[in-house]
Protein backbone atom coordinates (compact mmCIF):
# COMPACT_ATOMS: atom_id res chain seq x y z
CA UNK A 1 0.00 0.00 0.00
CA UNK A 2 1.49 3.46 -1.17
CA UNK A 3 2.37 6.03 1.59
CA UNK A 4 -0.34 8.12 -0.01
CA UNK A 5 -2.86 5.75 0.49
CA UNK A 6 -1.85 5.09 3.95
CA UNK A 7 -2.24 8.86 4.91
CA UNK A 8 -5.49 9.43 3.25
CA UNK A 9 -7.29 5.86 4.89
CA UNK A 10 -5.62 7.27 8.27
CA UNK A 11 -7.36 11.05 7.25
CA UNK A 12 -10.55 9.69 6.77
CA UNK A 13 -10.29 7.62 9.60
CA UNK A 14 -9.90 10.65 11.92
CA UNK A 15 -12.43 12.31 10.09
CA UNK A 16 -14.85 9.85 10.85
CA UNK A 17 -14.10 10.09 14.21
CA UNK A 18 -14.37 13.72 14.54
CA UNK A 19 -17.42 13.51 13.08
CA UNK A 20 -18.89 11.57 15.39
CA UNK A 21 -17.77 13.87 18.17
CA UNK A 22 -19.81 16.99 16.11
CA UNK A 23 -22.69 15.24 15.13
CA UNK A 24 -23.23 14.65 19.28
CA UNK A 25 -22.23 17.59 19.54
CA UNK A 26 -24.50 19.06 17.26
CA UNK A 27 -27.02 17.05 18.69
CA UNK A 28 -26.62 19.18 22.15
CA UNK A 29 -25.87 15.93 23.54
CA UNK A 30 -24.53 16.24 27.03
CA UNK A 31 -23.35 13.89 30.03
CA UNK A 32 -25.73 13.64 32.61
CA UNK A 33 -28.84 13.90 29.70
CA UNK A 34 -31.90 11.44 30.83
CA UNK A 35 -34.85 10.72 28.84
CA UNK A 36 -37.52 8.52 30.25
CA UNK A 37 -40.57 6.43 29.21
CA UNK A 38 -43.42 5.29 31.43
CA UNK A 39 -45.64 2.22 29.83
CA UNK A 40 -48.19 0.06 31.72
CA UNK A 41 -47.60 -3.42 30.45
CA UNK A 42 -50.66 -5.55 29.55
CA UNK A 43 -51.73 -8.81 28.93
CA UNK A 44 -52.36 -7.64 25.47
CA UNK A 45 -48.49 -6.35 25.03
CA UNK A 46 -47.40 -10.04 26.33
CA UNK A 47 -49.70 -11.90 24.02
CA UNK A 48 -48.41 -9.74 21.38
CA UNK A 49 -44.92 -9.86 22.14
CA UNK A 50 -44.82 -13.41 22.49
CA UNK A 51 -46.53 -14.11 19.25
CA UNK A 52 -43.92 -12.11 17.61
CA UNK A 53 -40.77 -13.67 19.36
CA UNK A 54 -42.28 -16.92 19.43
CA UNK A 55 -41.50 -17.19 23.05
CA UNK A 56 -44.49 -18.66 24.16
CA UNK A 57 -43.37 -19.90 28.19
CA UNK A 58 -46.15 -20.63 29.60
CA UNK A 59 -44.45 -18.04 32.80
CA UNK A 60 -45.26 -15.98 30.60
CA UNK A 61 -48.60 -16.21 29.09
CA UNK A 62 -50.68 -18.64 31.03
CA UNK A 63 -51.37 -16.71 34.35
CA UNK A 64 -53.15 -20.55 35.58
CA UNK A 65 -50.09 -22.09 35.68
CA UNK A 66 -48.01 -19.25 36.58
CA UNK A 67 -50.25 -19.13 40.21
CA UNK A 68 -50.20 -23.25 40.60
CA UNK A 69 -46.54 -23.88 39.58
CA UNK A 70 -44.17 -21.03 40.47
CA UNK A 71 -43.75 -18.49 43.40
CA UNK A 72 -44.56 -15.67 41.07
CA UNK A 73 -48.11 -14.02 41.88
CA UNK A 74 -48.87 -13.22 38.26
CA UNK A 75 -47.31 -13.54 34.50
CA UNK A 76 -43.89 -12.47 33.93
CA UNK A 77 -42.85 -9.57 31.57
CA UNK A 78 -40.41 -11.06 29.06
CA UNK A 79 -36.47 -9.52 29.72
CA UNK A 80 -36.34 -8.89 26.04
CA UNK A 81 -39.85 -6.86 25.43
CA UNK A 82 -38.19 -4.30 28.90
CA UNK A 83 -35.36 -4.34 26.72
CA UNK A 84 -37.15 -3.03 24.09
CA UNK A 85 -38.76 -0.23 25.79
CA UNK A 86 -34.84 0.66 26.55
CA UNK A 87 -34.01 0.52 23.04
CA UNK A 88 -37.18 2.69 21.72
CA UNK A 89 -35.84 5.24 24.52
CA UNK A 90 -32.42 5.05 22.84
CA UNK A 91 -33.89 4.99 19.13
CA UNK A 92 -36.37 7.77 19.35
CA UNK A 93 -35.07 10.41 22.36
CA UNK A 94 -31.93 9.77 23.91
CA UNK A 95 -29.61 9.95 21.51
CA UNK A 96 -32.17 9.62 19.13
CA UNK A 97 -32.58 8.39 15.41
CA UNK A 98 -29.00 6.99 14.01
CA UNK A 99 -28.37 5.57 17.67
CA UNK A 100 -27.46 2.26 17.29
CA UNK A 101 -26.38 -0.45 20.00
CA UNK A 102 -23.26 -2.22 19.33
CA UNK A 103 -22.70 -3.71 23.05
CA UNK A 104 -25.15 -4.09 25.85
CA UNK A 105 -25.15 -5.44 29.77
CA UNK A 106 -28.62 -6.38 30.99
CA UNK A 107 -29.23 -7.24 34.34
CA UNK A 108 -33.11 -8.43 35.85
CA UNK A 109 -32.73 -8.09 39.67
CA UNK A 110 -36.52 -8.47 40.12
CA UNK A 111 -39.80 -9.84 38.10
CA UNK A 112 -41.83 -7.57 36.53
CA UNK A 113 -45.27 -8.38 36.28
CA UNK A 114 -48.04 -8.18 33.42
CA UNK A 115 -50.25 -5.38 34.72
CA UNK A 116 -47.47 -3.43 36.39
CA UNK A 117 -46.28 0.28 35.02
CA UNK A 118 -42.72 1.19 34.35
CA UNK A 119 -40.33 4.03 34.04
CA UNK A 120 -37.68 3.81 32.24
CA UNK A 121 -34.89 5.73 32.01
CA UNK A 122 -31.65 6.31 30.13
CA UNK A 123 -28.86 7.97 31.43
CA UNK A 124 -26.37 9.55 29.10
CA UNK A 125 -22.53 8.35 30.93
CA UNK A 126 -19.78 9.17 28.38
CA UNK A 127 -19.28 10.80 24.72
CA UNK A 128 -16.73 9.45 22.56
CA UNK A 129 -16.72 7.31 19.24
CA UNK A 130 -18.49 5.45 21.36
CA UNK A 131 -21.68 6.72 23.62
CA UNK A 132 -22.20 4.99 26.61
CA UNK A 133 -25.47 4.65 28.49
CA UNK A 134 -26.87 3.54 32.11
CA UNK A 135 -30.50 2.42 32.16
CA UNK A 136 -32.82 1.56 34.56
CA UNK A 137 -36.48 -0.09 34.60
CA UNK A 138 -38.00 0.78 38.03
CA UNK A 139 -42.18 -0.34 38.71
CA UNK A 140 -44.44 1.86 40.41
CA UNK A 141 -43.75 -0.24 43.95
CA UNK A 142 -39.94 1.08 43.18
CA UNK A 143 -38.50 -2.60 42.33
CA UNK A 144 -35.91 -2.37 39.97
CA UNK A 145 -36.84 -4.95 37.25
CA UNK A 146 -34.03 -4.11 34.57
CA UNK A 147 -30.67 -2.13 34.98
CA UNK A 148 -27.27 -1.93 33.03
CA UNK A 149 -25.64 -0.03 29.98
CA UNK A 150 -25.01 0.10 26.37
CA UNK A 151 -22.68 1.83 23.96
CA UNK A 152 -24.22 2.99 21.03
CA UNK A 153 -22.86 4.69 17.86
CA UNK A 154 -24.52 7.47 15.42
CA UNK A 155 -24.89 6.22 12.09
CA UNK A 156 -22.96 8.78 10.20
CA UNK A 157 -25.66 8.86 7.31
CA UNK A 158 -28.54 9.80 10.05
CA UNK A 159 -28.52 13.49 11.36
CA UNK A 160 -25.85 14.87 8.52
CA UNK A 161 -24.29 17.92 9.30
CA UNK A 162 -24.99 20.81 6.68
Amino acid sequence: MSLLLKFLLNVRCLTSRKLLLVRAQCLSLKIGDTATLRKKITSADIEKFAKLSGDTNPLHVDRNYVVAKTSFKNCLVHGAYLNSLVSSVIGTRLPGPGAVVVKEELNFPNPCYVEEEVKVTVRLREIRKIITVDFTCVTDAGQVVLCGNARLVINPSVNKIS
